[in-house]
């Protein structure tokens, strides 16, 4: 019953894909924001003959766990093979296509136990958290295999500690190696040394061959992605009272590491230097570096004049250059093919004209959306993409021969685009003159002269993080936007990849001028006319969390009310993982301290609400139900527990029913946002 019902809606009618919603705007139901993508994480093989994805299942299945499913790309007209995950619990979370029909998966399963610190659990007691297991399996999905963990080096050891190399053991695969007609480049966890490793996997065999070992001071910078050979590494060390990163380079193919003091950074003054691409032709190095500027741009090195080229051969007046774009198909393999920069999202300028001629054709066919390659064959004459906005989840298509357009499937296709508002990048000034980045979205239907009205300031979580523009998987702007909220998203200072400046003007200012900033971002919100000085909430998530909590306890807030997620009061609580080495603590801790805003509790004004997980190890439940049990004496507070909610996403259907449940009301009733 699941396969021809798939088969259908991947496959039919395209004007479905493409029809034009009604010019009204209706709320989203929660439903359709929380239940499964009927098809996402589309992935292809680098010979481009098997596409694989993870798949809602159909009506009457268990509607809260995906399926994972490949297709012959060569003839899709071929039901897709599908496979469940055990009823033990598990569920598919990710996949990743390698070559000759292997695929990548990565399944999870609830666990309570004692983990003694290992993988953010608890020193003491009990955790209750999610096991990752990282598997390879093929287009049969009948064996799955573990090749991201040294099995052998669990002999003799504890379940307990087993239990704790397993959860650390999230490998990843760093190439898929097009050339190599069996092996790919995988990074792993060394069950011995609880150290990472690079190794080459013969995806027939299954035998590793380990081609480097990181340790706590030295580890892989760069590996040609064609062979897999490590050709840098960085040491960390202290020098003269600082902390540096200091690179070692091969000038060819099979050298030795050379020192490179000119690639030399502090990393206390968060000076960033990435190795990211060899030319093994002209000899030369691309490095992304902070090192010379405020925003990082991309200079070429060359290794045996130990010199940066003169001027960097890409940058950006406005925004960090992001990295390179080079060719992973066997007839032109590692040639540029363009830069990217982080602007409101990641963003390319193409150099190869030919890639670049493709993919403005399919912008200019998606206004509006932005469009990742997922597959590129190497004669350009098939192309697998996506394309996906603020207002559009994610749909897959296949463009063969240049010519003809075929709808693969749409992650979302119950939801209308008109239900949500548009984004744009805008700017806004703080009180001491900073110029502070924001994402706007606007409310569904909003247009130019409409008179003020509501609206959520979403800080980020990180600190150190920002966001992007897209589609926004978490569900919380298009279900704020659909219900006529306008939606802020302040990149208040501390945030990264909006300049070096920007980054270290919130070094101990979290709670302090990096709060000021969410407020100012709420007066620039009235001045501009987009929302009422009475219809301004705050909602933020993990340090969004924290930025709303400080919210609820200020004096003279800007909000009608607070939504904190997943938050933390005490500014020492995101310090426990920089506190575990001299580094961290040196390069860190001042930079990430704030205020501990439990301690202004007496001034809370607006009412809060405070929400967690029961399975989140990064911010443990107890740091919202501390805050919840010291405001609840002074203000109106209310606290809800999502059942076996960890601190990232994915979550299931029914804690995204729960949580979007319990802030619309809250929104509606306890905050009178109607």
């Amino acid at each position: 019953m699941f396969t021809p019902r798939l088969t259908a809606f991947l496959f039919g009618c395209s004007a479905a894909v493409f029809a034009a919603g009604p010019i009204a705007a209706d709320p989203i139901a929660i439903e359709d924001l929380a239940r499964l993508p009927a098809i996402t994480n589309v992935t292809v093989t680098t010979d481009g003959n098997t596409m694989f994805a993870l798949v809602g299942p159909s009506a009457g299945d268990d509607k809260d766990r995906a399926v994972v499913a490949s297709w012959d790309l060569n003839d899709l007209s071929k039901p897709p093979v599908i496979a469940a995950p055990d009823d033990d619990g598990s569920e598919f979370v990710f996949i990743q296509a390698l070559k000759n029909g292997y695929v990548l998966t990565a399944v999870r399963k609830p666990y309570t136990g004692s983990l003694g610190g290992c993988s953010e659990g608890k020193t003491t007691g009990s955790t209750r958290t999610w096991v990752v297991k990282t598997l390879i399996t093929d287009t049969s999905f009948k064996k799955f295999e573990e090749p991201f963990i040294d099995l052998g080096s669990m002999r003799g050891r504890s379940k307990n500690t087993e239990i704790c190399l397993r959860m650390e053991a999230r490998g990843s695969v760093a190439s898929r190696m097009a050339g190599d007609p069996d092996r790919i480049l995988i990074s792993r966890l060394n069950g011995r040394s609880f150290e990472s490793e690079l190794g080459l996997l013969d995806l027939t065999s299954g035998a590793v061959e380990v081609v480097y070992q990181n340790t706590s001071d030295r580890s892989a910078a760069y590996y040609d992605p064609g062979d897999g050979e490590v050709m840098a590494e960085s040491v960390f060390d202290e020098k003269e009272g600082t902390f540096v990163q200091e690179i070692s380079l091969k000038s060819e193919k099979g050298g030795s590491f050379q020192k490179q003091d000119a690639l030399r950074i502090d990393l206390v003054e968060r000076r960033e230097l990435d190795v990211i691409h060899w030319d093994d032709e002209a000899g030369l190095y691309y490095i992304n570096t902070n090192k010379l500027s405020d925003k990082k741009q991309i200079y070429t090195f060359d290794p045996k004049t130990q010199k940066l080229s003169e001027m960097p051969v890409f940058s950006h007046p406005d925004f960090d250059a992001a990295g390179v774009i080079t060719s992973t198909v066997p007839s032109d393999f590692g040639k540029v093919l363009g830069f990217t920069y982080d602007a409101d999202t990641t963003r390319t300028v193409w150099v190869d004209a030919e890639l670049g001629g493709i993919v403005l054709g399919l912008e200019q066919a998606f206004p509006g959306q932005e469009i990742d390659i997922i597959h590129a064959s190497d004669d350009r004459n098939r192309i697998v993409f996506k394309a996906s906005s603020v207002q559009h989840p994610a749909r897959y298509f296949v463009f063969d021969d240049k010519a003809k357009l075929q709808a693969i499937g749409a992650e979302r296709p119950w939801i209308d685009p008109a239900d949500i508002g548009a984004m744009d990048l805008v700017y806004y000034t703080a009180r001491d003159g900073r110029k502070t980045p924001a994402l706007l979205t606007h409310a569904a239907g909003w247009k130019e002269g409409d008179p003020a009205g509501k609206a959520i300031v979403l800080p980020h979580g990180g600190p150190w993080a920002r966001d992007y523009a897209g589609w926004d998987s978490s569900g919380w702007i298009p279900f704020l936007s659909s219900r006529g909220f306008a939606v802020l998203q302040p990149q208040y200072r501390g945030s990264t990849d909006w300049g070096l400046d920007h980054w270290r003007a919130g070094d101990g200012e979290f709670g302090y001028k990096a709060q000021d900033d969410l407020e100012d971002s709420a007066a620039w919100l009235v001045s501009s006319g987009i929302a009422a000085a009475d219809k301004i909430a705050i909602f933020g998530y993990s340090y969004g969390g924290y930025a709303a909590m400080a919210a609820t306890v200020r004096p003279d807030s800007p909000f009608q009310c607070a939504i904190a997620g997943a938050g933390y009061a005490e500014s020492a609580k995101i310090l426990v993982d920089a506190d575990r080495s001299r580094f961290g603590r040196a390069a860190f801790a001042s930079a990430l301290a704030g205020r501990d805003v439990i301690k202004d509790v007496s001034q809370a004004s607006i009412p809060v609400l405070v929400f967690h997980g029961d399975r989140d190890v990064r911010v443990p439940l107890t740091f919202g139900q501390t805050f919840y049990n010291a405001v609840k004496k002074h203000t109106k507070a209310t606290f809800l527990t999502i059942p076996d909610q960890p601190h990232s996403l994915p979550w299931t259907p029914d804690q995204q029913r729960m949580s979007l449940g319990a802030i619309e009301s809250y929104l509606y009733e306890d905050c009178g946002l109607r």
